[in-house]
Parts: structure tokens; C-alpha cells; sequence
């Protein structure tokens, strides 16, 4: 993934609003400016008094030559985004005005800008400094983003708060559902840029499912299964992708739907016993016997739309339990999972329907998530396994 925009004084499609949230890094540390490149960023902020334009391209371009990630084969230093701070605004190399900088110290301050946002125009960049008028006042951030997002409505102008953590960007990315339209990170910690850069990444996270038959289906057996209750409300066709073969995972339904018995519990997934593995952002997996409040989840929909959902709590109890057995439609591999004998618990069939298990049957199709390959704490290693 590549954050930031492209080239060198005005970028390519600036009056389009992008889907992609950009991330800008405002450091001076080499090894954060490495790290920054070989995560996709293309857009670098420098203060005016950090030294001349031709002394921040030429460190920029040393870092980029000696860059390794295979995500940059071709390159250069005109594909990087080099911006000024200065004391009216910031400018690229040319000294072309690029964006607004803005710093918020009073309630005053965020109406003002508000009235500014407005008024404004695809096109329009913000990039807003959080500050308090007094050393002894807390800084307010989050209820100002808000106000901010709400007063630029659907004009096409963006908004970048600085950060100083990567919480406060996650923070800002998220805050009134929409969030900002980026963040710019500024940081002297590596790693920093990293966690950011992969929150944007889980953010635009797709799944690729496939089509797999049921070829059997055992009922017997008791287990501890694991309710995995979300901060979050699920979708009719949701849910989160479970299975006992890391290979492949059944999209596992939410408890959204409505019965004569029982209240519906949107948050939920009922999502297997403790060995099951559940798919994590990033790529990753865990068990659910790792779950716990405040780790982070994939939330699909049967089209492989994702979502990060945060655990607010999982609830393990003894259960009876079924297994559901399925070939997976381009490979014929056999996968498997098991779920909670109950009428509640459903699997995700292809035109995104809730299938109870308690009515599968050996030649119905569910929908699941199919990797070939072998993992290692839950992360994707080339090497042979054997699940069965």
C-alpha cells in the first residue's frame, strides 16, 4: 500500500476525494524515514528551519536508495511527495502553496476553522495542530476532530491532524465513525509508523472467499465453546471467519437474527470451541482460546468486505457440539470446523443467507476463506504442514 500522494508539487488528482485516508510522516530520525518509505508513505513534512529544500531531497533520496522493500522496485525521488512547514502555510519544494496549517488553542479557534471548512472546496487541504491556550489545561482533540467533520461535511477538503502517538492517530482516524481524511504522524519512535500504516491497511482489508460444499455433517460430542461478543453491531451476512484448519476458515454468522425464543444479540458470534482459529487484521490468526477484551477482530460480509471490530468480552462455556465438514470448490480440499449444536448458530451460505447447522446437509454450499500455506503463531510461513 502506498500512503500519501504522488509527485513532487501538485499531486495527481487532487480534486478527486480519495478513498484512501493519506498518511504523512514528519520526522527527523533516518531510521523512521526508512521504515516510513519501505511502508508505502509518500508524503514527508519538514519544518522550514530543519535545514534547505536541497538537504532534505538528499536525505530523502540516500534513504530511498538504500531502501529494500520489495514494495519500491522502480522508485525515485520523484515519486515521493517532499513538503515545507513554513510560517504561512506549507509549500512544496517550489514553494507552491500546498495546504493550510492551522493550529487550535480555543473553542474560538475550532469555529473559526469550522466556518473556514465550510466554505471550502474539494481541493482544500487542512493540516490541524492541536494545542491548549494554558500548560495546566488538558488538550481537547477528539470533540474539536468532531466538530470538524461535521462542519466539512460533503465539500471535498480534507483534514489532517498532527499526531504525536499511534493511538492518537487510530484515534483521529476513526473518531465520528468517518474520521479524518488522514493523519500526519509525527514521530521519532520506528515502529510507529508501521502500527499506522497497518491500521490503514486492516481498514481496507478485503477478503477473498470461495464457495465450499458440505460433505458431512457429525453431531455428537461436547466441547468449550466461545461466544466472541464485539464492541460493535453486526449485519445480517456478517460474521467472523472461524474454522479448525488455518487454511480454511467458514464465515460464522452473527447472532443478528430474530427468533421466537430468543432476543437477537447483534454483537455476537457463537464462533466454536477453543481450538478453533479466528481470522485477526493483518493477515493473522488466533485461537479463540487467546481472545480477549480488547483484541481486534476481521469482520466480514459475504462479499469479503472487512472490518476491524474490537472484543469486548468472550464468554466460554460447555456445549454440545457439531462438526461440519466441506470441500473447498477450486482445490476439492477438505476443511472443517466446529460450531455449537444449536439453532442459533449459522454459517454463511453464497448468496449471503444464514444456514443454521442444525439444517445442514452433505451437498449444501457455504462460504469460506481459502489460503494454502502454513502458519506459525498465526502468521503466514512458507514451509509443509499437515491439518487434518
Amino acid at each position: 500500500a502506498r500512503w500519501g500522494f504522488r509527485g513532487r508539487d501538485v499531486p495527481r488528482g487532487l480534486g478527486c476525494r480519495a478513498a484512501r485516508k493519506d498518511l504523512w510522516v514528519e520526522t527527523t530520525c533516518e531510521s523512521v524515514l526508512l521504515e516510513s518509505i519501505e511502508r508505502g508513505v509518500r508524503t514527508f513534512l519538514f519544518s522550514s528551519d530543519e535545514g534547505e529544500v536541497a538537504d532534505r531531497r538528499g536525505w530523502v533520496a540516500s534513504c530511498l536508495d538504500r531502501s529494500t522493500a520489495s514494495t519500491l522496485p522502480t522508485a525515485e525521488i520523484e515519486d515521493l511527495n517532499l513538503l515545507f512547514s513554513t510560517g504561512d502555510g506549507i509549500r512544496t519544494e517550489s514553494g507552491a502553496h500546498f495546504a493550510s496549517s492551522c493550529t487550535l488553542e480555543t473553542p474560538e479557534d475550532t469555529t473559526r476553522l469550522s466556518q473556514s471548512l465550510g466554505a471550502s472546496s474539494a481541493g482544500d487541504l487542512f493540516v490541524v495542530h492541536f494545542h491548549s491556550s494554558s500548560k495546566d489545561d488538558d488538550v481537547w482533540k477528539i470533540i474539536p476532530a468532531e466538530n470538524l467533520i461535521a462542519a466539512k461535511g460533503m465539500t471535498g477538503s480534507k483534514i489532517l491532524p498532527v499526531c504525536d502517538t499511534p493511538g492518537e492517530a487510530t484515534t483521529m482516524l476513526t473518531v465520528l465513525e468517518a474520521g479524518t481524511d488522514g493523519v500526519v504522524l509525527r514521530t521519532e519512535v520506528p515502529g510507529a509508523v508501521t502500527e499506522v500504516a497497518g491500521f490503514l491497511e486492516a481498514a481496507d482489508a478485503k477478503e477473498t472467499l470461495a464457495k465450499a460444499t458440505v460433505t458431512r455433517v457429525v453431531f455428537g460430542g461436547m466441547g468449550d465453546r466461545a461466544c466472541v461478543d464485539l464492541c460493535a453491531l453486526l449485519k445480517p451476512g456478517e460474521g467472523l471467519l472461524c474454522g479448525s484448519f488455518s487454511r480454511g476458515l467458514f464465515l460464522v454468522h452473527s447472532e443478528c437474527e430474530e427468533s421466537e425464543y430468543i432476543n437477537s444479540r447483534p454483537f455476537r458470534v457463537n464462533a466454536g470451541p477453543v481450538h478453533s482459529y479466528v481470522k485477526m487484521p493483518g493477515d493473522r490468526t488466533a485461537y479463540l482460546s487467546e481472545l480477549a477484551a480488547g483484541d481486534e477482530v476481521l469482520v466480514v460480509s459475504p462479499r469479503g468486505e472487512a472490518r476491524v471490530a474490537t472484543v469486548g468480552r468472550v464468554k466460554i462455556e460447555h456445549r454440545p457440539l457439531v462438526r461440519v465438514d466441506a470441500r473447498e470448490a477450486q482445490t476439492g480440499d477438505e476443511i472443517s470446523v466446529f460450531l455449537q449444536n444449536a439453532e442459533t448458530v449459522k454459517v454463511v451460505a453464497p448468496g449471503g443467507e444464514a444456514v443454521p447447522v442444525t439444517s445442514l446437509e452433505p451437498g449444501d454450499e457455504v462460504l469460506c476463506s481459502y489460503q494454502e500455506g502454513a502458519r506459525h503463531t498465526g502468521i503466514p510461513v512458507e514451509e509443509r504442514i499437515v491439518e487434518r
